[in-house]
Protein backbone atom coordinates (compact mmCIF):
# COMPACT_ATOMS: atom_id res chain seq x y z
CA UNK A 1 0.00 0.00 0.00
CA UNK A 2 1.43 3.34 -1.10
CA UNK A 3 1.63 6.33 1.38
CA UNK A 4 -1.27 8.40 -0.34
CA UNK A 5 -3.38 5.17 -0.23
CA UNK A 6 -2.76 4.99 3.59
CA UNK A 7 -3.12 8.81 4.30
CA UNK A 8 -6.90 7.71 2.15
CA UNK A 9 -7.95 5.27 4.38
CA UNK A 10 -6.91 7.43 7.62
CA UNK A 11 -8.33 10.54 6.53
CA UNK A 12 -11.54 8.43 5.71
CA UNK A 13 -11.93 6.18 8.84
CA UNK A 14 -11.15 9.80 10.72
CA UNK A 15 -14.11 10.76 8.96
CA UNK A 16 -16.38 7.60 9.73
CA UNK A 17 -15.69 7.99 13.30
CA UNK A 18 -16.41 11.71 13.45
CA UNK A 19 -19.99 10.44 11.62
CA UNK A 20 -20.62 7.59 13.82
CA UNK A 21 -19.57 9.44 17.29
CA UNK A 22 -22.00 12.46 16.80
CA UNK A 23 -23.98 13.53 20.16
CA UNK A 24 -27.56 13.40 19.58
CA UNK A 25 -28.25 16.87 19.10
CA UNK A 26 -25.70 16.96 16.50
CA UNK A 27 -27.32 13.99 14.93
CA UNK A 28 -30.98 16.11 15.33
CA UNK A 29 -29.40 19.86 14.27
CA UNK A 30 -27.72 18.08 11.24
CA UNK A 31 -30.79 15.77 10.29
CA UNK A 32 -32.90 18.40 10.56
CA UNK A 33 -31.02 21.27 9.14
CA UNK A 34 -30.91 19.12 5.71
CA UNK A 35 -34.21 18.00 5.96
CA UNK A 36 -35.97 21.33 5.77
CA UNK A 37 -33.71 21.89 2.85
CA UNK A 38 -35.04 19.25 0.97
CA UNK A 39 -38.53 20.41 1.96
CA UNK A 40 -37.79 24.16 0.87
CA UNK A 41 -36.45 22.73 -2.26
CA UNK A 42 -39.20 20.26 -3.35
CA UNK A 43 -41.87 22.76 -1.96
CA UNK A 44 -41.24 25.64 -3.46
CA UNK A 45 -40.02 24.58 -6.98
CA UNK A 46 -43.18 22.67 -7.13
CA UNK A 47 -44.98 25.81 -6.80
CA UNK A 48 -42.52 27.47 -9.17
CA UNK A 49 -43.88 24.91 -11.64
CA UNK A 50 -47.36 24.61 -10.57
CA UNK A 51 -47.58 28.34 -10.68
CA UNK A 52 -46.28 27.91 -14.85
CA UNK A 53 -48.07 25.78 -15.83
CA UNK A 54 -51.60 26.96 -14.70
CA UNK A 55 -51.46 30.68 -15.64
CA UNK A 56 -50.96 30.53 -19.55
CA UNK A 57 -50.11 34.32 -18.99
CA UNK A 58 -46.72 32.69 -17.76
CA UNK A 59 -46.15 30.30 -20.72
CA UNK A 60 -43.24 32.12 -22.66
CA UNK A 61 -40.08 30.77 -23.31
CA UNK A 62 -37.81 32.41 -20.17
CA UNK A 63 -40.59 30.37 -18.00
CA UNK A 64 -40.00 27.45 -20.10
CA UNK A 65 -36.21 27.45 -18.98
CA UNK A 66 -37.65 28.52 -15.32
CA UNK A 67 -39.56 24.93 -15.16
CA UNK A 68 -37.19 23.02 -16.34
CA UNK A 69 -34.39 24.14 -14.29
CA UNK A 70 -37.03 23.86 -11.00
CA UNK A 71 -37.91 20.73 -12.50
CA UNK A 72 -33.92 19.98 -12.14
CA UNK A 73 -34.04 20.91 -8.34
CA UNK A 74 -37.35 19.06 -7.54
CA UNK A 75 -35.83 16.00 -8.55
CA UNK A 76 -32.96 16.74 -7.40
CA UNK A 77 -34.74 16.99 -3.47
CA UNK A 78 -36.96 14.39 -3.85
CA UNK A 79 -34.40 11.32 -5.38
CA UNK A 80 -30.85 12.25 -3.11
CA UNK A 81 -31.68 14.62 -0.20
CA UNK A 82 -33.35 11.77 1.38
CA UNK A 83 -31.03 9.41 1.27
CA UNK A 84 -28.45 11.69 2.80
CA UNK A 85 -31.04 12.34 5.36
CA UNK A 86 -30.66 8.19 6.50
CA UNK A 87 -27.22 8.57 6.26
CA UNK A 88 -27.18 11.14 8.66
CA UNK A 89 -29.34 9.68 11.16
CA UNK A 90 -27.83 6.33 10.96
CA UNK A 91 -24.30 7.43 10.92
CA UNK A 92 -23.41 5.62 8.47
CA UNK A 93 -23.80 4.13 5.38
CA UNK A 94 -27.01 2.31 5.05
CA UNK A 95 -27.45 1.65 1.21
CA UNK A 96 -26.44 -0.74 -1.57
CA UNK A 97 -23.47 -0.06 -4.23
CA UNK A 98 -26.13 0.50 -6.73
CA UNK A 99 -27.61 3.18 -4.94
CA UNK A 100 -23.98 4.80 -4.14
CA UNK A 101 -23.58 4.65 -8.27
CA UNK A 102 -27.06 6.48 -8.43
CA UNK A 103 -26.33 8.74 -5.71
CA UNK A 104 -22.77 9.67 -6.77
CA UNK A 105 -23.57 9.77 -10.74
CA UNK A 106 -27.45 11.36 -10.70
CA UNK A 107 -27.04 14.59 -8.71
CA UNK A 108 -23.76 15.19 -10.60
CA UNK A 109 -25.68 15.56 -14.01
CA UNK A 110 -28.91 17.41 -12.27
CA UNK A 111 -26.25 20.02 -10.88
CA UNK A 112 -24.48 20.60 -14.62
CA UNK A 113 -27.79 20.59 -16.13
CA UNK A 114 -28.93 23.51 -13.66
CA UNK A 115 -25.53 25.33 -14.53
CA UNK A 116 -26.34 24.62 -18.21
CA UNK A 117 -29.68 25.77 -18.26
CA UNK A 118 -28.77 29.13 -16.78
CA UNK A 119 -26.11 30.00 -19.44
CA UNK A 120 -29.32 29.00 -22.03
CA UNK A 121 -31.64 31.67 -19.18
CA UNK A 122 -28.63 34.36 -19.51
CA UNK A 123 -28.18 33.79 -23.50
CA UNK A 124 -32.17 34.45 -23.44
CA UNK A 125 -31.98 37.39 -21.34
CA UNK A 126 -29.22 38.82 -23.50
CA UNK A 127 -30.64 38.49 -26.45
CA UNK A 128 -34.32 39.89 -25.42
CA UNK A 129 -33.21 43.14 -23.68
CA UNK A 130 -30.42 43.74 -26.15
CA UNK A 131 -31.44 42.29 -29.30
CA UNK A 132 -34.67 41.86 -29.28
CA UNK A 133 -35.22 41.50 -33.08
CA UNK A 134 -33.17 37.95 -32.72
CA UNK A 135 -34.26 36.89 -29.52
CA UNK A 136 -38.33 37.02 -31.27
CA UNK A 137 -36.31 34.33 -33.91
CA UNK A 138 -34.06 31.95 -31.56
CA UNK A 139 -36.58 31.85 -28.49
CA UNK A 140 -39.52 30.29 -28.62
CA UNK A 141 -41.57 28.23 -26.47
CA UNK A 142 -41.17 24.70 -28.74
CA UNK A 143 -37.33 25.39 -29.22
CA UNK A 144 -36.59 26.36 -25.46
CA UNK A 145 -38.37 23.15 -24.82
CA UNK A 146 -35.51 21.67 -26.92
CA UNK A 147 -32.79 23.76 -25.62
CA UNK A 148 -34.20 22.13 -22.02
CA UNK A 149 -33.78 18.18 -22.87
CA UNK A 150 -30.23 19.77 -24.98
CA UNK A 151 -29.16 21.10 -21.43
CA UNK A 152 -30.20 17.34 -20.09
CA UNK A 153 -28.32 15.53 -22.25
CA UNK A 154 -25.19 17.57 -23.07
CA UNK A 155 -24.61 17.23 -18.94
CA UNK A 156 -24.97 13.92 -19.15
CA UNK A 157 -22.80 12.98 -21.29
CA UNK A 158 -19.68 13.93 -19.28
CA UNK A 159 -21.34 12.98 -15.25
CA UNK A 160 -22.48 9.47 -16.78
CA UNK A 161 -19.28 8.47 -18.32
CA UNK A 162 -17.25 7.27 -15.09
CA UNK A 163 -20.27 4.52 -14.51
CA UNK A 164 -18.40 3.47 -17.52
CA UNK A 165 -14.69 3.45 -17.18
CA UNK A 166 -14.38 4.02 -13.56
CA UNK A 167 -17.55 2.22 -11.65
CA UNK A 168 -15.49 2.57 -8.21
CA UNK A 169 -14.47 5.71 -8.42
CA UNK A 170 -18.35 6.53 -7.09
CA UNK A 171 -17.33 6.09 -3.47
CA UNK A 172 -19.54 6.88 0.18
CA UNK A 173 -17.84 10.29 1.43
CA UNK A 174 -18.65 10.12 5.32
CA UNK A 175 -17.97 13.84 5.59
CA UNK A 176 -20.24 14.83 2.96
CA UNK A 177 -22.53 11.85 4.46
CA UNK A 178 -23.13 10.86 0.51
CA UNK A 179 -21.77 9.06 -2.36
CA UNK A 180 -19.88 10.78 -4.63
CA UNK A 181 -17.14 10.18 -7.30
CA UNK A 182 -13.67 10.79 -5.99
CA UNK A 183 -12.10 13.38 -7.29
CA UNK A 184 -9.26 14.35 -5.54
CA UNK A 185 -8.02 10.89 -6.42
CA UNK A 186 -8.93 11.73 -10.68
CA UNK A 187 -7.63 15.29 -10.63
CA UNK A 188 -7.37 15.55 -14.73
CA UNK A 189 -11.70 14.20 -14.64
CA UNK A 190 -12.00 16.82 -11.80
CA UNK A 191 -10.30 19.42 -13.90
CA UNK A 192 -12.01 18.97 -16.90
CA UNK A 193 -15.56 18.58 -14.97
CA UNK A 194 -14.70 22.06 -13.15
CA UNK A 195 -13.59 24.05 -16.47
CA UNK A 196 -16.48 22.71 -18.84
CA UNK A 197 -19.52 22.92 -16.67
CA UNK A 198 -18.73 25.52 -13.46
CA UNK A 199 -15.94 27.90 -14.44
CA UNK A 200 -16.75 28.20 -18.41
CA UNK A 201 -20.85 28.82 -17.59
CA UNK A 202 -19.84 31.30 -14.98
CA UNK A 203 -17.96 33.58 -16.99
CA UNK A 204 -20.21 33.19 -19.77
CA UNK A 205 -23.41 34.16 -17.29
CA UNK A 206 -21.46 37.24 -15.90
CA UNK A 207 -20.36 38.49 -19.01
CA UNK A 208 -23.72 38.04 -21.00
CA UNK A 209 -25.52 39.88 -17.59
CA UNK A 210 -22.64 42.19 -17.66
CA UNK A 211 -23.48 43.55 -21.37
CA UNK A 212 -27.46 43.55 -20.01
CA UNK A 213 -26.61 45.70 -17.22
CA UNK A 214 -24.69 48.37 -19.41
CA UNK A 215 -27.42 48.39 -22.32
CA UNK A 216 -29.76 48.77 -19.62
CA UNK A 217 -28.24 51.69 -18.40
CA UNK A 218 -27.03 53.40 -21.59
CA UNK A 219 -30.69 53.20 -22.56
CA UNK A 220 -32.86 56.11 -23.94
CA UNK A 221 -36.36 56.09 -24.95
CA UNK A 222 -37.92 59.16 -26.93
CA UNK A 223 -40.99 60.90 -25.04
CA UNK A 224 -44.61 62.18 -26.05
CA UNK A 225 -46.27 58.95 -28.00
CA UNK A 226 -47.95 55.75 -27.22
CA UNK A 227 -45.45 53.40 -29.31
CA UNK A 228 -42.77 55.19 -27.17
CA UNK A 229 -44.39 54.56 -23.59
CA UNK A 230 -45.34 50.85 -24.77
CA UNK A 231 -41.70 50.26 -25.07
CA UNK A 232 -40.38 51.36 -21.97
CA UNK A 233 -43.10 49.58 -20.22
CA UNK A 234 -42.25 46.18 -22.05
CA UNK A 235 -38.68 46.74 -21.49
CA UNK A 236 -39.04 47.72 -17.79
CA UNK A 237 -40.69 44.06 -17.70
CA UNK A 238 -37.75 42.23 -18.90
CA UNK A 239 -35.31 44.45 -17.06
CA UNK A 240 -37.11 43.24 -13.78
CA UNK A 241 -37.27 39.48 -14.84
CA UNK A 242 -32.82 39.64 -15.80
CA UNK A 243 -32.82 41.22 -12.38
CA UNK A 244 -34.14 38.13 -10.57
CA UNK A 245 -32.73 35.70 -13.27
CA UNK A 246 -29.08 37.65 -12.27
CA UNK A 247 -29.94 37.29 -8.55
CA UNK A 248 -30.50 33.51 -8.57
CA UNK A 249 -26.99 33.49 -10.80
CA UNK A 250 -25.72 35.23 -7.78
CA UNK A 251 -27.26 33.15 -5.24
CA UNK A 252 -25.94 30.47 -7.13
CA UNK A 253 -22.47 32.03 -7.12
CA UNK A 254 -22.63 32.27 -3.19
CA UNK A 255 -23.09 28.43 -2.90
CA UNK A 256 -20.77 27.09 -5.52
CA UNK A 257 -18.01 28.63 -5.18
CA UNK A 258 -17.25 27.13 -1.47
CA UNK A 259 -17.63 23.59 -2.72
CA UNK A 260 -15.17 24.34 -5.73
CA UNK A 261 -12.32 25.84 -3.24
CA UNK A 262 -13.10 22.97 -1.03
CA UNK A 263 -12.73 20.61 -4.26
CA UNK A 264 -9.24 22.40 -4.87
CA UNK A 265 -8.21 21.52 -1.33
CA UNK A 266 -8.89 18.18 -1.82
CA UNK A 267 -7.12 17.68 -4.64
CA UNK A 268 -3.97 19.78 -4.13
CA UNK A 269 -3.43 17.16 -1.55
CA UNK A 270 -5.05 13.58 -2.88
CA UNK A 271 -6.63 13.36 0.20
CA UNK A 272 -9.83 14.66 1.89
CA UNK A 273 -8.03 16.83 4.89
CA UNK A 274 -10.51 18.94 6.34
CA UNK A 275 -12.68 18.42 9.02
CA UNK A 276 -15.68 16.57 9.13
CA UNK A 277 -18.41 19.49 9.65
CA UNK A 278 -16.51 21.58 6.39
CA UNK A 279 -17.77 18.40 4.05
CA UNK A 280 -21.28 18.34 5.98
CA UNK A 281 -21.24 22.32 5.04
CA UNK A 282 -20.22 21.25 1.14
CA UNK A 283 -23.10 18.68 0.93
CA UNK A 284 -25.78 21.30 2.48
CA UNK A 285 -24.38 24.36 -0.48
CA UNK A 286 -25.26 21.64 -2.97
CA UNK A 287 -28.73 20.79 -1.44
CA UNK A 288 -28.85 24.78 -0.84
CA UNK A 289 -28.49 25.83 -4.41
CA UNK A 290 -31.64 23.72 -5.31
CA UNK A 291 -33.75 25.40 -2.69
CA UNK A 292 -32.84 29.04 -2.81
CA UNK A 293 -34.46 29.31 -6.57
CA UNK A 294 -37.92 29.57 -5.61
CA UNK A 295 -37.62 32.10 -2.79
CA UNK A 296 -35.89 34.50 -5.42
CA UNK A 297 -38.80 34.04 -8.21
CA UNK A 298 -41.31 35.02 -5.07
CA UNK A 299 -39.54 37.89 -3.49
CA UNK A 300 -38.24 39.59 -6.83
CA UNK A 301 -40.67 38.27 -10.02
CA UNK A 302 -44.15 39.71 -9.48
CA UNK A 303 -45.40 37.91 -11.43
CA UNK A 304 -45.21 34.88 -9.69
CA UNK A 305 -46.25 36.19 -6.40
CA UNK A 306 -48.74 37.88 -7.92
CA UNK A 307 -50.48 34.79 -9.66
CA UNK A 308 -50.29 32.81 -6.02
CA UNK A 309 -51.96 36.14 -4.54
CA UNK A 310 -54.45 35.92 -7.17
CA UNK A 311 -55.35 32.29 -6.64
CA UNK A 312 -55.63 32.72 -3.14
CA UNK A 313 -58.25 36.01 -3.24
CA UNK A 314 -60.01 33.74 -6.29
CA UNK A 315 -60.46 30.95 -3.51
CA UNK A 316 -61.52 33.75 -0.04
CA UNK A 317 -63.99 35.02 -2.65
CA UNK A 318 -65.19 31.48 -3.91
CA UNK A 319 -65.40 30.99 -0.29
CA UNK A 320 -67.51 33.88 0.60
CA UNK A 321 -69.91 33.11 -2.30
CA UNK A 322 -70.31 29.90 -0.70
CA UNK A 323 -71.53 30.86 2.84
CA UNK A 324 -73.56 33.61 1.07
CA UNK A 325 -75.29 30.73 -1.05
CA UNK A 326 -75.87 28.92 2.03
CA UNK A 327 -77.37 31.95 3.92
CA UNK A 328 -80.06 33.19 1.49
CA UNK A 329 -80.72 28.88 1.07
CA UNK A 330 -81.37 28.64 5.15
CA UNK A 331 -83.09 32.06 5.23
CA UNK A 332 -85.46 30.89 2.12
CA UNK A 333 -85.92 27.61 4.05
CA UNK A 334 -86.69 29.44 7.19
CA UNK A 335 -89.50 31.81 5.39
CA UNK A 336 -91.13 28.64 3.78
CA UNK A 337 -90.96 26.87 7.68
Amino acid sequence: MSKLEELLKFHNERLSRELASRTTSAIVVESTLTAVVALCASLGNMLVCSTIARNPRLHTPTNVLIFALAMTDVTMSLATMPITIGVLISGRWIYSKEVCLFQGSFPLTLAASSLLLMVVIAVNRYLCVVKPNLYRQVFTTKKSIGFAIGALCLASVPCLSPLFYAREGYQFHPGKAYCAFAMEQNPIFAICMGLSLIITPFIIMSFLYLRIYCSVRNAVFPQGNSNAESQRTTHVQEVKVTKTLAAVLLGFSCCWFPIVAIDQIDMSNGVPILPRRVYYLYGLLIYTSSAINPVLYGLMNRSFSRQNTNESSLARLRLKAFHAANLKLYLCTSKII
